[in-house]
């Protein structure tokens, strides 16, 4: 009968097995024999209460899978065979055995496999076996299982430096120069103690910058600066951060090492050449300056400027890109510190640029606060110049989500001159600006803010508009007539009342009338008629 390949075999070929695979090989595969020979072969106990002695190890992380060679000790049907030098649990399960039989149950030793702590004599029987001697781990094969113990180190000698067998040899704990293994012996602070220790300029050479960068090692370079530090190693340490300023500045690690080192441990020469090395190229301190981390750690350093040399330095530098870092909010805050902490005069190019570029910087999120701070600290002439402009686009930076921010500056500063000018070239707009979302800012400044003569000539002219009473229900020109309200008096203030009491029961029925209501009610103003 021709044989359909699309039907299952009624029986499973002969070379397929269903039954489960045997764990351990078979018994008369391997026969069993004597584990130990030699001066071990007299000893009375078995392998079972050795693998019995070993019982409560056998769920911890470097016992792994030695229940199974319990389970296999304890089955008549299944013998164990001779130890072999193939991969698998059972192997580690009977050289912990030998181990055990050898020391009279005692146990020996950081680690999984017997070494040279314990220089057992397998015999030449065991050893033809694949009984794996003084170093085992040559004779396994590097599985994960086999390796996953601490460290993956099974042997020792008595004249190793391991601080882990310091144990074994009465030795004192010896940490090792690594950042992965760790110290667990030690507490952190010791950790970073020694690692300092092992600093010296000959062997940072040519690495300090990447030690820096290390969250590690640049705690322990920080703390050889603090304990340690002479002018050689300084002086062995400065060529390689005055080359690699832009990439230590970047780093969060690398900068903090950069603080540390010309605040703390440089002198005043050395600082003033790691600033001349600092702004020799412009475009990379500004590229460091629109860096959040990098903004960071120059505004450190330039709170630590000491001569007019260095202020000079750092400010020529940045005036190439004032610009770009106005208006970036990290560069804002480095043009920020020069502005309100460096003399006038240092700043002169900055202003002249601002002034010269100014509607770009007044109507920016963050350049309009660095003008704010350009008009504050300027002196003279180029004070006049920036002053100048702002009355110039006054009207149109009125109406700037960000610009108005500049004009109510302005006012703020109370310089008369300047607001009578101001109030000059906005009269016939105020009606206008009370009714806009960021005028209205500007208006309620004026009415706050510039005395009462000139409250009193804004509010005489809202009140001479023939839509004077649509600012009481307007939405923003509300808040505009509650700021006339308070600082208002007299004849003026009269007539803004007369006007509510007049559009009274409208304003009842209003959202932003009733405000206006509501404020009059608090200082039990009347306004009915």
């Amino acid at each position: 009968m021709e044989r359909n390949p699309y039907s299952r075999p009624s029986q499973p070929p002969e070379n397929l097995s269903t039954a489960s695979p045997r764990r351990f090989p078979s018994a008369e595969i391997y026969p069993q024999t004597h584990l130990m020979t030699g001066p071990y072969a007299a000893s009375e106990e078995t392998i079972e209460s050795a693998f019995a002695r070993l019982a409560p190890y056998a769920q911890t992380t470097s016992f792994n899978g030695l229940h199974y060679a319990l389970h296999a000790a304890a089955s008549a049907a299944e013998p164990l065979p001779p130890p072999m030098a193939y991969e698998g649990e059972i192997q580690r399960a009977l050289v912990w055995a030998q181990a055990q039989t050898a020391n009279g149950g005692g146990f020996s030793g950081p680690h999984s496999f017997p070494g040279p702590h314990r220089q057992i004599n397998v015999g030449p029987d065991a050893a033809a076996a694949g009984f794996p001697g003084p170093n085992p781990h040559l004779l396994l094969a590097p599985t994960q299982d086999s390796m996953n113990f601490h460290q993956r180190r099974d042997f020792c000698n008595a004249g190793c430096d391991d601080y882990r067998c310091s144990s074994l040899h009465g030795k004192e704990p010896y940490p090792q120069l690594s950042r992965n293994t760790g110290f667990p012996s030690l507490p952190l602070d010791q950790q970073y103690e020694w690692r300092a220790k092992q600093l010296t300029p000959a062997n940072m050479r040519g690495k300090i910058v990447s030690l820096a960068n290390d969250q590690i090692w640049s705690r322990a370079l920080n703390l050889k600066l603090e304990t340690g530090s002479s002018n050689e190693l300084i002086e062995s340490i400065l060529p390689e951060v005055m080359a690699s300023l832009g990439d230590l500045l970047r780093n969060q690690f690398g900068g903090d090492f950069v603080q540390k080192l010309f605040v703390s441990c440089c002198n005043e020469d050395q600082r003033t050449r790691i600033i001349v090395a600092l702004t020799k190229s412009p475009p990379q301190l500004i590229s460091i300056c629109l860096n959040s981390l990098g903004a960071r750690g120059v505004q450190n350093l330039l709170q630590h400027l000491t001569t007019p040399q260095q202020i000079s330095l750092v400010v020529s530098a940045l005036g190439h890109g004032c610009i770009a870092l106005a208006t970036d909010p990290n560069g804002l805050y480095v043009m920020q510190f020069c502005v309100n902490n460096f003399p006038g005069e240092y700043n002169k190019h900055v202003f002249n640029v601002v002034a010269a570029n100014f509607f770009k910087v007044a109507t920016h999120r963050n350049g309009c606060c660095l003008l704010q701070s350009c008009v504050e600290k300027s002196h003279g002439e180029t004070r006049k110049r920036l002053i100048g402009q702002i009355l110039a686009n006054g009207v149109d930076l009125s109406q700037d989500p960000y610009g108005n921010y500049v004009v109510q500056h302005l006012i703020g500063l109370r310089i008369q001159e300047v607001t009578e000018d101001l109030l000059r070239r906005f009269r016939g707009h105020f009606w206008y600006f009370s009714c806009d979302k960021f005028a209205s800012n500007v208006v309620e400044k004026f009415l706050t803010e510039s005395g009462e003569n000139i409250c009193a000539a804004i509010i005489r002219e809202l009140l001479s508009s023939p839509n004077a009473s649509a600012l009481l229900l307007h939405q923003f020109g509300n808040f505009v007539v509650q700021s006339a309200l308070s600082a208002s008096k007299g004849q003026v203030r009269d007539g803004l009342i007369d006007l509510i009491k007049l559009n009274a029961p409208s304003m009842q029925s209003n959202l932003y009338g009733q405000k206006i209501l509501d404020w009059l009610e608090k200082r039990r103003i009347p306004y009915n008629v």
